[in-house]
């Protein structure tokens, strides 16, 4: 697993779902920011990376509700500026929106749109895939397609299908996934979806699971599957 997660939980758990990389030039990248990440994050030798970046999946309070803090600690306590990627035009002027609301000034971060063409970091190349979650922010919820020197995942953010991740697979060793147990309606439902999970592990891809409403009854499901687990947390 390339991951590390800081949680893997749905939108009322203690945890929320968010990851992290780091590249080999010490640059940390978060994918999401919840608050609970940011109680997180907060307490990492954070003297030892170079520059910060936020992916944005959604606004969906359990991936950005600790955005503005996480902002505002670097540039008071770390003097540096987060770069916040945003994967439309529509997002970041949501994302701008939200951070202005919570009183932080433009110039305390960088905010802009993903270029799938540009490299961010260390030669890390980022593209936004559309995805459908929630009706209220239809066109507005995204999952990426990550490359960078050693690796190359896909990363769903919160979906309801796997439809739009489909052209990206033959060049894709891992796949995070937000599945739920209990509930799909704008979550994947474990065992609606577990065949084509297994499909994809049969070729060779690793699958994960994220953003779980019960991690015990999803292991019980999985259980015995190879290639299919749940993200352990760092």
């Amino acid at each position: 697993m390339f991951l590390q997660f800081f949680g893997r939980g749905a939108g009322f758990a203690d945890e929320h779902t968010s990851a992290y990389f780091v590249t080999d030039k010490r640059d940390l990248f978060l994918l999401d920011c919840p608050s609970s990440t940011f109680s997180k994050v907060k307490n990492f030798d954070l003297s030892s990376y170079n520059d910060f970046y936020v992916l944005i999946t959604h606004t969906h309070g359990d991936h950005v509700g600790g955005l503005g803090l996480w902002i505002q600690y670097c540039f008071f306590v770390l003097q540096k500026k987060v770069t916040v990627l945003a994967p439309s035009d529509e997002v970041k002027a949501d994302i701008r929106t939200l951070l202005t609301i919570e009183g932080n000034e433009t110039s305390w971060y960088n905010l802009c749109t993903i270029n799938p063409d540009k490299h961010y970091g260390s030669a890390v190349k980022i593209e936004p895939i559309l995805t459908e979650h929630s009706p209220q922010l239809k066109n507005k919820c995204f999952g990426y397609y990550i490359e960078g020197v050693d690796f190359f995942f896909i990363y769903t953010g919160d979906t309801s299908t796997l439809e739009p991740f489909e052209p990206y697979l033959d060049d894709c060793s891992e796949i995070y996934v937000d599945v739920s147990v209990f509930y799909g309606q704008i979550h994947l439902k474990l065992e609606d979806t577990l065949p084509d999970l297994i499909e994809l592990s049969e070729d060779d891809i690793e699958v994960y699971l994220m953003h779980l409403d019960d991690v015990d009854a999803a292991e019980k499901i999985i259980k015995d599957i190879p290639g299919i687990e749940i993200v352990t947390l760092s």
